[in-house]
């Protein structure tokens, strides 16, 4: 069965495209994963993925789901999964935009309900999987709301995980606060795991975070770089 992953957060600067890029460089020898960048407004995910571009099969594609009213066309949704679901891959990772994923729970209130959306998976023989991003600081309100929202509509009936970006949380006492949510949810939050403990002042770090910016290959990290890179992507 194909597995579909949803990385989403409705809050811009969250870290989505972070977490496709570090989930991608801990698959960038696995033939069998593919990566889509959905997100309308930045398309990090174009850039920081450069290092699957050219490849023969192709591991990596840009799409389009919102339409004129900056609305998701879910018949484009499901026409381009569809159209991924044919394809030879066994995992597929999606980075929907903060437009995208605002709109993603409003399927399930407009036009679909979510046990349709579960059948649509079952139809293509494939897993919807939720990835819920969360980041501290301004962004910590915004992100937990956007996660209690979705975990509402889902009701279990899809699988969810929660990635916390660890960089962002100066009070490291919300990162306990979500691990405990996660636990008496448990059978709505499915893992939980941390991710991004980046410090952006100090060597190496900064200079993994500019070439994860810059959409480089495992091959250009070395010495204590390729330690921490490989910490890293362990986690995700």
């Amino acid at each position: 069965m194909k597995k579909f992953y949803f990385n989403l957060q409705a809050k811009g600067g969250v870290g989505k495209s972070f977490l496709t890029a570090l989930i991608a460089l801990k698959n960038e020898d696995n033939p069998k994963t593919y990566f889509v960048d959905l997100d309308s407004s930045v398309k990090t995910s174009t850039q920081q993925l450069k290092f699957l571009k050219g490849r023969t099969p192709p591991r990596f594609a840009s799409m389009h789901l919102l339409d004129n009213r900056t609305k998701i066309d879910r018949q484009l949704l499901f026409e381009n999964l569809y159209l991924l679901s044919q394809k030879d891959y066994e995992e597929f990772y999606l980075d929907l935009g903060a437009p995208e994923s605002a709109e993603f729970p409003s399927l399930f209130s407009a036009d679909y309900t979510i046990s349709e959306f579960k059948q649509i998976a079952q139809e293509l023989n494939a897993e919807f999987i939720l990835n819920i991003v969360i980041a501290g600081g301004s962004s910590y309100e915004a992100c937990t709301n956007y996660l209690e929202r979705v975990a509402e509509i889902v009701k279990g009936a899809l699988e969810i995980n929660l990635y916390i970006n660890e960089a962002t949380f100066i009070n490291k006492d919300k990162i306990g606060e979500l691990t405990s949510f996660a636990e008496l949810n448990n059978d709505i939050i499915n893992e939980t795991r941390l991710f991004g403990d980046f410090d952006n002042t100090t060597s190496p770090h900064k200079n993994i975070l500019k070439k994860i910016e810059d959409g480089e290959s495992l091959k250009s990290y070395a010495f204590v770089e390729r330690i921490k890179i490989l910490k890293e992507i362990a986690k995700v």
